[in-house]
């Protein structure tokens, strides 16, 4: 990145652990049309604050969650569906789509990390309480559960996407309506025209 003046630069926070793929799109279009403003990475929290201070330093967050902060447009920004995370030798793999009662007979593995998106609730209402719920501390770990067939995860498809590598197939879930992945968070006052010009690219990538 270029050494530009820091009052140009266009501060970007990631609340959460997760940093959506589509983020690097975005910034590789900001620095194409417009590399006289520079966009940064200013903070990556370990989980979404309640509330926004003053002190925090940035025009711009993404979060995974809907939040409220006075002061502050929290708009859903990038959709995706919930997909099911399974072992490569799972016998869930005969279906296209799984429906959501094949679900409920396995074990299920959940992130403590993920627990507060709002995904999660909706996984709980589309298959009920699985018999077998084991929780984890992070997404990482469930996954490494999944890949050893130890059970299996439900998650936006983005979100998975990136083990299937790592020895986790991805199968849609049935029937499951779009999700919200992620916010953007803006202030209710006038935006510079640079912070207007990245807003309008942020919504531009899908």
């Amino acid at each position: 990145m270029t050494s530009i003046d820091a009052s140009t630069a266009i501060r970007v926070a990631v609340l959460g652990e997760w940093v959506p793929s589509q983020l690097a799109d975005v910034l590789a279009l900001q620095r194409a049309e417009e590399p006289e403003t520079s966009a940064a990475l200013v903070r990556c929290a370990a989980a979404a604050p309640a509330s926004k201070s003053l002190d925090d330093g940035f025009d711009f967050a993404l979060s995974s969650t809907d939040l409220e902060w006075p002061g502050w447009v929290c708009e859903p920004l990038w959709h995706d569906m919930l997909a099911v995370a399974v072992a490569k030798r799972s016998h869930l793999l005969i279906h296209r789509e799984v429906p959501c009662h094949e679900l409920q007979k396995q074990p299920l593995i959940c992130a403590q990390s993920t627990c507060g998106e709002p995904w999660q609730a909706l996984v709980h209402r589309l298959i009920g309480d699985a018999p077998h719920e084991q929780v984890v501390s992070t997404f990482d770990m469930a996954m490494t559960l999944v890949a050893a067939g130890y059970g299996i995860a439900i998650a936006p498809a983005t979100r998975l996407a990136g083990y299937q590598c790592r020895g986790i197939a991805v199968r849609p879930l049935a029937g499951a309506p779009p999700i919200v992945m992620a916010y953007l968070l803006h202030t209710c006052a006038a935006l510079t025209e640079p912070q207007e010009r990245f807003a309008r690219r942020v919504r531009s990538v899908s």
